[in-house]
């Protein structure tokens, strides 16, 4: 059956202690209100573990640290818990459970989520080609942590991603804003660089290809390992 209609605390809240009464079925509470019996379900789990409060926020406003994600995906894949027990443990969707999941099984990167914070709502600010260079450096020698960058450099999140995905995919010279009109053929190429300058260029492209392998080995052997925690388990 199933509805994608939103019910309120209140709702849910009754519920549970109609459910807990023992004198209606989840069954026919979830037809009166017109939901599937396993969403009900649910909600008594979180209920019986959080009391009231497990109804006060939406996990659409909620904020998950990188840590914590990878600490319920390491629960999760030590075969302890399942995604609806760990949903009732943390009070968290077991949809929202599931895409943690999905994203570190298929190697793509966890990353913080803050969504109400400054660094994805501040308007963005002008830099120099030195200031995103240097952005884009400390981002590759801390681990890829683009929420870290941005709060330290007062710049927006996606600004510090955009740019770290450049140098490493172009190279620092991409950094550089081209230049329009007359003043144009007046910027600076590789082949206006000293012999010493291209080298210290060419190290620096060599150097943000190696943070990019490493990182992505890194990726690869979690993949290994969950797959074997899953192999296991079947």
């Amino acid at each position: 059956m199933g509805s994608k209609a939103k019910f309120s605390k209140e709702v849910k809240i009754k519920a549970c202690l109609d459910y807990e009464g023992g004198n209606i079925s989840l069954n026919d509470i979830a037809k009166e209100i017109g939901v599937h019996e396993e969403t009900v379900r649910k909600w008594y789990l979180r209920y019986k573990e959080h009391g009231s409060s497990a109804f006060e926020t939406s996990n659409k406003h909620r904020s998950y640290s990188k840590d914590f994600k990878l600490a319920v995906i390491k629960e999760y894949i030590s075969g302890k818990y399942s995604q609806l027990d760990l949903s009732v443990k943390y009070n968290i969707s077991t949809g929202v459970i599931f895409r943690w999941i999905n994203k570190w099984y298929n190697g793509i990167e966890i990353k913080d989520y803050y969504p109400k914070g400054d660094v994805y709502t501040m308007r963005s600010r002008k830099t120099t080609f030195e200031e995103r260079l240097e952005i884009v450096k400390w981002v590759i020698d801390n681990n890829m942590s683009y929420k870290d960058a941005a709060d330290k450099y007062g710049i927006t999140y996606a600004l510090v991603y955009k740019w770290t995905k450049t140098y490493i995919n172009k190279g620092p010279e991409a950094l550089k804003y081209k230049i329009r009109g007359p003043k144009a053929k007046s910027a600076i190429d590789e082949s206006e660089l000293s012999e010493v300058e291209k080298l210290k260029l060419e190290l620096e492209r060599e150097r943000a290809l190696r943070k990019r392998r490493e990182f992505e080995l890194e990726v690869l052997k979690k993949k290994e390992e969950l797959e074997q925690q899953l192999r296991y388990r079947k």
